[in-house]
């Protein structure tokens, strides 16, 4: 069986169990942890990058999250994530990009106002990174109608727009933004986002 090796509070690892589950493939989870100073050992010996999600699969170890879910999705039953009547393949991928760009900022932001000491955080930087994660969040406004489906974009987006509700809560992003708003809400029952539900509490 296929081994995934996540964090519950992963967005990244998240996209992958989304993934599995809309493609039918089984995964066996496995809990790991992960921070941004203190190297994970064992996790390192998989991923020299100590980084997750890890796939271990019958052909190797796979990373990082694109990777993963264009293994999963080969291995998988029925339509392509990676295909819809809703968007072409290159629309897809592009809105994956995004989403994955904007879940990035926001976990290395998270680290940086978590785990930082406080004397030694950088404003600016922070800014910077909220920046990076609206100007995706208006590019994806102007794209809604081409998220009407569960593909591979639709899916690293709910993850990262919930993340952004779990870790940000402090940082509004509906308000401009009512079209994306009303696909979270819509999309949020769907069964994937229902079955993979951020945690309560952890680091990542």
């Amino acid at each position: 069986m296929l081994r995934l090796l996540y964090t519950e509070a992963s967005p990244f690892a998240r996209k992958v169990r989304m993934a599995a589950l809309e493609r039918g493939v089984e995964l066996r989870l496995e809990r790991t942890t992960v921070h941004p100073v203190d190297r994970n050992r064992a996790l390192g010996e998989v991923n020299p990058l100590a980084k997750i999600p890890v796939l271990i699969s019958p052909e190797g170890t796979l990373f990082d999250s694109r990777v993963i879910c264009r293994y999963i999705d080969r291995r998988g039953h029925g339509p392509s994530l990676y295909a819809s009547e809703v968007a072409d393949p290159w629309d897809i991928l592009t809105m994956e990009a995004l989403a994955d760009g904007i879940m990035d900022a926001a976990v290395n932001t998270r680290y940086e106002l978590v785990a930082r000491p406080e004397p030694l955080r950088w404003p600016e930087w922070t800014a910077a990174q909220f920046d990076r994660i609206h100007a995706g969040l208006d590019r994806i406004e102007d794209m809604v109608d081409r998220l009407r489906s569960p593909h591979l974009g639709a899916l690293a987006l709910g993850a990262a727009l919930e993340y952004l509700d779990f870790r940000h809560p402090d940082r509004p992003w509906r308000g401009r933004r009512p079209r994306l708003a009303g696909w979270l809400e819509e999309f949020g029952q769907s069964a994937p986002m229902r079955a993979t539900p951020y945690p309560v509490e952890a680091m990542a």
